[in-house]
């Protein structure tokens, strides 16, 4: 999976940020301690922000986030040379993963220099000099602190190197081919690979110079090969990387309109590591277990110690009458063993035995401590939320909803879950709907005895599918979706072809659904007599539900959403968070029920 920008990225976004050359600055903030926004006003854009996250990424985005910022001196200095100052110039130093931002003010003229990779770092500069510094840090060729010259860092620039630049540095590498495109050669992983691949040459095998030339044509070759910004899947359609150059060594999934959407979109896909916080009493008791574990063990080889030396009595005796020294190391039975020389072997083997039965109480007082200090159990009173016992239907484990007409309607989760619903549910006399844009879920809709769901019942399942597909998180306003009687739909790949999990062949004629706007609407409906929080088109709503709301893709974080959906319908967050899609929401209507999202 991807984790960060590479150089011929950075280079691609500095070449469309050039429209921001002319900005002025509203605000500049530091919300987190690796992240930085620039709040720019322009003529076309508007209000904009551009977000620069040091670990490695950097997109503008029309989201209001916040520049409020309480990290320190940096931030206020930084405000004080740029707010209300005219963005000149932005670029890539070095064709590195460094950026420089140039700022004029009156006469004053300063400098911003954005460093992603290591910890990240921001530097401030006017001319060439640094006035203030993010992160002081000394390298072993140049220094990044106040009053210094900045230097920025020494690497090889990819797209100026001539071919004997390339063979130079390839030849000196000491790293295996992929890592020297990589790393060397300052191309990134995506590019390294798809060179390899493209080639048919095996990345962790050493660099062969006869390969050089052809190596250094497909560079060329591929740093002009671009495509519609990418985010591109693995075999389990997870997204692992995104890019603006033609990977064709992956799977594409969703294209965007611009690079710094698709960027925006991939990051907010990723998934981050759960940190867990061990109990301290947790801790505690695992240490002292481990402390027993040990003490006995040192029991069990002193014991040992003090048998050898009492069943090999006179041979100590001679070692110890023959020596001078204070203590001399024998070897018995393939054990070695100290021996001090002022004392009798009988001695020397009662001392073993002490030991032993010290590490022995050593662990009795452990065990005593654990048993004798009971894991703590937190004073504070803890408000139990109300739980209603709910009859979990079968369908409620897929994403699901009910049409209109009453028909049950259930989608996937992902390719598992896609290949369950077609090869579980889909009966005789059922239909089934998707979305035109990969990634989308497959859509059974069920036949109420043994009547075909109605057109309008396939409508909805289209919205359905298309609301859950990658289109909400892209933002795209309307999209187009089918869907075909039960027996169009199969696992059987045409001729010299492979269907991965998840996918089917559709043979026949498709019934479309065109230009379906892209919105879904979040309620509570009864289904057998019992109230149920859903997430389905807005028709599914209308006449049989008292309270709903109806969004469409937007600014909104999805966890904001979530957590006013939780309090507004008296719900379990985790339920709310199972029905909304992924991606930012815009509240459109609502229906028995008012929530405020800003």
């Amino acid at each position: 999976m991807k984790k960060s920008l590479t150089s011929p990225d950075i280079r691609e976004l500095v070449s469309d940020w050039q429209s921001l050359v002319g900005s002025r600055v509203d605000q500049f903030g530091r919300p987190d301690s690796n992240k930085l926004i620039l709040k720019l006003r322009n003529r076309e854009k508007g209000t904009i922000r551009l977000i620069l996250d040091l670990n490695g990424w950097a997109y503008l985005t029309k989201e209001s986030i916040t520049t409020e910022s309480n990290q320190g001196a940096f931030v206020n200095q930084v405000r004080q040379k740029i707010k209300k100052s005219r963005l000149e110039a932005i670029t890539q130093l070095n064709g590195d993963r460094v950026i420089a931002f140039d700022f004029a003010r009156k006469d004053e003229k300063i400098k911003l220099i954005l460093e992603f990779f290591h910890k990240g770092n921001a530097i401030l500069c006017k001319g060439n000099q640094i006035e203030m510094v993010m992160r002081r840090q000394k390298f072993r060729h140049r220094k990044l602190v106040p009053n210094e010259i900045y230097v920025f860092p020494p690497g090889f620039n990819p797209f100026s190197s001539s071919l004997e630049e390339y063979r130079e540095k390839l030849q000196n590498s000491e790293r295996s081919l992929g890592a020297g495109l990589t790393m060397d050669c300052n191309l990134g992983g995506e590019i390294s690979n798809l060179i390899c691949h493209n080639l048919v040459l095996d990345s962790k095998s050493d660099i062969l110079e006869s390969k050089i030339d052809l190596i250094y044509s497909e560079v060329e070759r591929i740093l002009r090969d671009k495509n519609e910004p990418t985010i591109y899947v693995d075999e389990n359609n997870e997204n692992i990387t995104v890019s603006l150059f033609n990977l064709t060594n992956l799977t594409p999934s969703a294209k965007f309109t611009s690079f710094d959407i698709a960027i925006e979109n991939y990051v907010k896909s990723v998934k981050k590591p759960e940190v867990v916080v061990k109990d301290k009493e947790d801790v505690r008791i695992s240490r002292q277990k481990k402390a027993i574990k040990k003490y006995l063990q040192e029991a069990q080889k002193f014991r040992e110690i003090g048998n050898l030396i009492f069943s090999n009595i006179e041979s100590i005796e001679k070692h110890i009458s023959n020596e001078e020294d204070d203590e001399i190391t024998i070897n018995l039975e393939g054990h070695k063993i100290k021996i001090l020389i002022s004392k009798s072997a009988q001695a020397n083997g009662s001392m073993y035995f002490d030991k032993a039965k010290e590490c022995e109480r050593k662990a009795e007082r452990t065990e005593q401590i654990i048993k004798e200090k009971p894991k703590k159990i937190s004073q504070k009173k803890v408000r139990a939320k109300k739980v209603r016992a709910k009859k979990v239907e079968w369908f409620e484990k897929y994403r699901w909803f009910i049409t209109s007409e009453g028909d049950i309607a259930l989608g996937g989760k992902d390719a598992t879950t896609n290949e369950q619903v077609v090869k579980k549910y889909l009966k005789n006399n059922d239909r089934y709907a998707h979305a035109d844009i990969h990634g989308a879920p497959s859509v059974v809709v069920k036949s109420s005895q043994g009547v075909p769901p109605s057109e309008n019942a396939m409508k909805q399942a289209s919205s359905f599918s298309l609301a859950y597909s990658k289109a909400w998180g892209a933002r795209v306003a309307s999209g187009h979706s089918f869907w075909v009687d039960n027996d169009k739909v199969s696992k059987t790949p045409n001729t010299g072809e492979f269907l991965a999990k998840g996918a089917f062949v559709i043979r026949g004629k498709r019934n479309w659904n065109r230009n379906l706007e892209v919105n879904l609407s979040i309620g509570i409906i009864e289904y057998d007599g019992i109230e149920k929080l859903m997430g389905g088109p807005v028709e599914s709503f209308q006449n049989q539900s008292k309270k709903y709301l109806t969004f469409k893709p937007g600014f909104v974080d999805r966890k904001i959403v979530s957590r006013k959906l939780a309090k507004a319908f008296d719900e379990d967050l985790s339920a709310v968070e199972r029905l909304l899609p992924n991606g930012g929401f815009e509240l459109i209507d609502s229906y028995g029920i008012e929530i405020k999202l800003e």
